[in-house]
């Protein structure tokens, strides 16, 4: 904008607005209608950019809009690639947002969050090329009613500038759509990964009108990867959410138990069976060789056979989340510490079948352990 300078009749002097002057007869500047018009617009231009509505009883609206704008640095500069931006990410203690599911006797039930979690998602400043992280607090929101016997997605955008929580209908591996997000009450196609323009909270699952919907939370932090190291016994548990496609897990026990047999196993319920064998270099041999005979008998990650025997595990996992059942394979090395040849030494292979149950979604696969000196397990998701 400018003064009205190409236009004769507004009476500027020296290029600015004059008062009237009875005194000398000195007619005042006229304020034309283009122009007035236009600084109206530009005003109206910096207030609607910061998602205010124009309001002409309201005085402040466009110190508030300078205040949003600037707090959320419009300027092209501070701005990223989309592909560039980090992973949108909840500031949870494991990245999960806490979801409330409720029945209702007519629908398939409803979900809710909670207010005060703080949410980084990206916000498009140039579509589908550039954008910028920003942080969020969450407001208390609760869906629709949601349709008996169907799969939805708890997902959230930033529309207008706002984090808005919606549920998308659709299948657990759903494909990314070209523009990184969601379609608001979609009715297919919302089981897409997490991206950086839109949160994937949580898997829902509604049965008949009246009962509670299934949630399987999903997780998003920057990495999907946890460390722990245990002693004594105990049980630990390998986080799982249903965007995971496979897993990894190295358990290591360098350091041998002086007086006990360090043992690392799969929790019994949920299994169908496992089977293991294990070889050394001076007698082959083998064992539980039909471990299916045993329902729910569990699968074997390690187990030193001997006092001041070392292990160390690597373990492979994939899962169908849409049968709610998973394939687990182990390969364990193993010797007595201070032995100076390989008659100790003993390979084991190891496979089981799990089905999957909302605790595990929920709480993680649980790993029980005895016997332990600093065994350290190193749990990888892969999506």
């Amino acid at each position: 904008m400018d003064y009205p300078k190409s236009v004769p009749s507004a009476g500027l002097v020296n290029g600015k607005f004059v008062d009237e002057n009875p005194l000398t007869g000195t007619p005042g500047s006229l304020i034309p209608a283009d122009w007035g018009n236009g600084v109206t617009q530009e005003i109206l231009n910096v207030i609607k950019a910061a998602d205010l509505t124009p309001d002409e009883k309201k005085y402040d609206q466009l110190l508030q809009a300078i205040q949003n704008v600037s707090a959320r640095g419009w300027n092209l500069d501070s701005a990223l690639p989309i592909g560039a931006l980090p992973a949108a990410t909840v500031a949870t203690s494991d990245g999960r947002l806490p979801v409330t599911a409720t029945a209702f006797a007519t629908s398939g039930g409803r979900v809710s969050i909670l207010a005060g979690v703080l949410v980084s998602l990206g916000q498009e400043v140039v579509a589908g090329q550039l954008g910028r992280s920003r942080t969020f607090t969450t407001q208390a929101w609760s869906s629709a009613d949601l349709l008996p016997n169907s799969g939805y997605f708890l997902r959230a955008q930033v529309v207008a500038g706002s984090l808005t929580f919606y549920m998308q209908r659709g299948t657990i591996y759903d494909a990314a759509p070209e523009g990184l997000k969601g379609t608001i009450n979609g009715a297919a196609g919302g089981g897409f990964q997490s991206t950086p323009l839109d949160l994937c909270l949580a898997w829902v699952v509604t049965a008949g009108p009246g009962t509670t919907p299934t949630v399987r939370p999903i997780y998003n932090r920057s990495r999907l990867s946890w460390t722990q190291t245990v002693n004594g016994s105990g049980v630990v548990y390998l986080p799982l959410d249903p965007h995971a496609r496979a897993a990894r897990l190295v358990v290591g026990n360098p350091t041998p138990h002086p007086t006990g047999i360090t043992s690392v196993t799969f929790a019994t319920p949920g299994w169908l069976g496992g089977n293991y064998c294990y070889l050394n270099p001076t007698v082959g041999t083998s064992s539980n060789w039909d471990g299916w005979a045993v329902p729910g008998g569990g699968a074997l990650i390690f187990s030193s056979n001997l006092v001041s025997d070392t292990t160390v595990s690597t373990l492979t996992a994939s899962f169908d989340h849409n049968e709610l059942r998973s394939l687990w394979q182990t390969f364990q090395a193993e010797h007595t510490w201070g032995a100076a040849n390989a008659a100790s030494d003993e390979l084991l292979f190891s496979m089981g079948l799990k089905n999957l149950g909302p605790s595990d979604y929920a709480n993680g696969i649980a790993i029980n352990f005895a016997a332990a000196v600093n065994v350290n397990f190193s749990w990888e998701l892969i999506r």
